[in-house]
């Protein structure tokens, strides 16, 4: 009976405020005097989007303290809600004072049946200790049957949701996914509720609602069946008693479709519309080619005049090649940040080859593969490793743990000294990062197809770092800056619309997510295409094969199985390219690759369970 008084009190409060609602074509906002907003959707349902809960854990008790959120005002025009709550909490030596904003919107310029909302926290001074959020909505009518969930190994599963029970998923980042029920860890943080069955083809599909969140922090997702329709839950837990929490905004959107898994998926990207999808070219790739400036850096020249000799000038454009190991030091990349620079001359592999190399030199090898219709990539840096070699070595950029323990990169012949993992939550390196990817896209632009940023998997999920500005969550760091650097190079498609910065996480890291897709140095093993492939689903997953000789194999099972790009390479592993590799293995390459392109075959975009 509780419930059902609640229900009657929505709609008559949807009654009385229906004067005041606001409409689109595709939906209506309407205020509740409680301080919520109802969602009248396009399909029919209603949608309670209710007032933001907020709670605090007492670290001496583990006692849960409310705040109170009193709604301030609010206003209702254009498709947009807009509610102001004043937050508050006096408890158990607690003084906290702080403001929360809730944005829900119906997009004018969408034909999909859609709601984005924002919700903004802002404290007086930082709480210094854990909150959680939580976004809840109240889905009203006949209750959801099924849970879609994207799971962190590829797979998209659909979970029952008994009348007496409910599902869960979490997206971990920051140590913010926590949530009452055990639940698997999901590889895109969006969940869908499916509230009919289709019982045989000739029926339409079934009616979901799709709801996701933004990258930039973890979530939890709950549904749960209720007596008058499905509640379903963002729960965000900021980790104050190691983080202060001072403001945070999370971005959520809400989409009614009947698209299957692939509806519920492509709602994720409406959380982040500062990043673009990829250009159409990299759907064409089939097959990649990387070079550490192999034989001294004539491998590059060598290799991709026998590709060029046995694929068609019309097919070349589904190759794409990186040319890897040009630059002095990591986390100097040929660049002088004093000046905003690259320099004009400088020595590769400095410690082992000294290979001269300049500007022109780089221009002419760029020059080189385009000519020959390539798709060509330049090596962006390699994680956030810094030599201890390079001249600029800052030791305050090193990341490290509560300890003080540092941690050591990959260290090969084209690093000097000890290359170590620097911190992505400092500033003064992020500020370096945006003057060298500058620099790079100044000179570079217009000669290449986009840049690849090795091993971002080095800056674990829920990696809390501790530098001398304090601790600082390192992934949600990370995830941030790759997304700035993915709009840096965004903002010059003006230049040149072909390119692109990929990320490569080994389906270890997310990261992707914010990138234009992955070329990742995963040495094309199956284990590690399940785990990659919802970061990346509306864009590319490559990877490098080091060993396309000894590890053949995976070659086959990329190309065939999958749908996804073979690998060569030259210059470590094998170290062995096109140029020498036994003849009837590069045939038996190229011919998967020709079935490929001819059959403009996609690739794979998640696994059936």
């Amino acid at each position: 009976m509780k419930e059902l008084a609640a229900f009657l009190a929505i709609l008559m409060a949807v009654a009385v405020t229906a004067a005041e609602a606001t409409t689109t074509d595709t939906g209506k906002l309407v205020p509740q005097d409680a301080g919520g907003v109802v969602w009248e959707s396009a399909a029919g349902r209603a949608v309670r989007i209710k007032v933001p809960q907020l709670t605090l854990e007492d670290a001496s008790d583990h006692a849960r303290l409310p705040f109170k959120v009193e709604l301030k005002g609010r206003s209702l025009e254009q498709g947009q809600a807009v509610l102001e709550y004043l937050l508050s909490l006096n408890d158990k030596g607690f003084n906290i004072s702080g403001s929360a904003t809730l944005k829900a919107s119906l997009p004018a310029d969408s034909q999909a049946d859609v709601l984005i909302s924002h919700l903004e926290l802002a404290f007086r001074e930082a709480v210094p200790a854990d909150v959680e959020a939580v976004c809840a909505f109240d889905v009203q009518g006949e209750p959801a049957r099924q849970m879609g969930l994207p799971e962190r190994d590829g797979c998209f599963k659909l979970w029952p949701l008994a009348p007496d029970g409910g599902g869960a998923g979490r997206f971990d980042l920051g140590n913010a996914a926590k949530g009452p029920v055990p639940c698997n860890a999901l590889g895109l943080p969006v969940v869908g509720l499916v509230f009919d069955a289709r019982e045989s083809p000739g029926t339409p599909p079934a009616l979901q609602l799709s709801i996701a969140a933004d990258p930039y922090c973890g979530s939890y997702f709950q549904a749960q069946v209720t007596a008058a329709g499905t509640q379903v839950a963002l729960r965000t837990t900021y980790n104050g008693a190691v983080v202060p929490v001072r403001a945070e905004r999370r971005t959520l959107a809400l989409e009614f479709n009947r698209h299957g898994a692939d509806g519920i998926l492509r709602n994720f990207y409406r959380t982040i519309p500062e990043i673009r999808p990829g250009p159409p070219w990299l759907q064409g790739i089939h097959l990649v080619y990387y070079d550490y400036l192999s034989q001294k850096g004539e491998g590059w020249f060598k290799d991709l005049k026998v590709l060029a000799d046995r694929i068609p000038a019309e097919q070349r454009g589904g190759v794409a090649v990186c040319l890897h190991g040009w630059y002095d030091y990591y986390q100097h990349y040929a660049y002088d940040h004093k000046n905003g620079k690259l320099l004009k001359e400088w020595t590769a592999f400095p410690g082992t080859y000294k290979v001269p190399m300049s500007l022109t030199d780089m221009h002419r090898r760029l020059k080189f593969a385009k000519d020959l219709g390539f798709r060509v990539l330049l090596y962006f840096c390699d994680g956030t490793n810094s030599d201890e070699g390079a001249p600029d070595f800052n030791k305050d950029y090193v990341l490290k743990d509560k300890a003080g323990k540092t941690f050591p990169g990959w260290k090969g012949p084209d690093s000097l000294g000890q290359p170590w993992m620097m911190d992505p939550s400092v500033p003064g390196l992020r500020e370096w990062y945006r003057g060298y990817m500058k620099a790079l896209l100044d000179e570079y632009a217009r000669d290449m197809d986009g840049l690849v940023w090795d091993e971002t998997f080095y800056i674990p999920v829920d990696f809390i770092s501790h530098g001398q500005a304090g601790p600082a969550h390192a992934d949600r760091a990370m995830m941030s800056l790759v997304a700035e650097l993915t709009r840096m190079v965004q903002s010059y498609q003006d230049r040149n619309p072909d390119l692109v910065l990929l990320a490569a996480d080994n389906g270890t890291t997310s990261y992707a997510l914010v990138a234009h897709g992955t070329y990742q140095d995963s040495g094309a093993g199956e284990q590690h295409w399940g785990p990659s492939m919802f970061a990346n689903y509306r864009n590319s997953l490559w990877s490098c094969n080091w060993c396309p000789v000894t590890g053949a194999a995976n070659n086959q099972i990329a190309a065939e199985k999958y749908g996804l790009p073979q690998g060569v390479s030259n210059g470590w592993g094998d170290n062995c390219g096109p140029s020498q590799m036994p003849p009837e293995l590069l045939e038996t390459v190229l011919k998967r690759f020709t079935k490929n392109v001819e059959s403009k075959r996609q690739h794979l975009r998640y696994l059936a369970p």
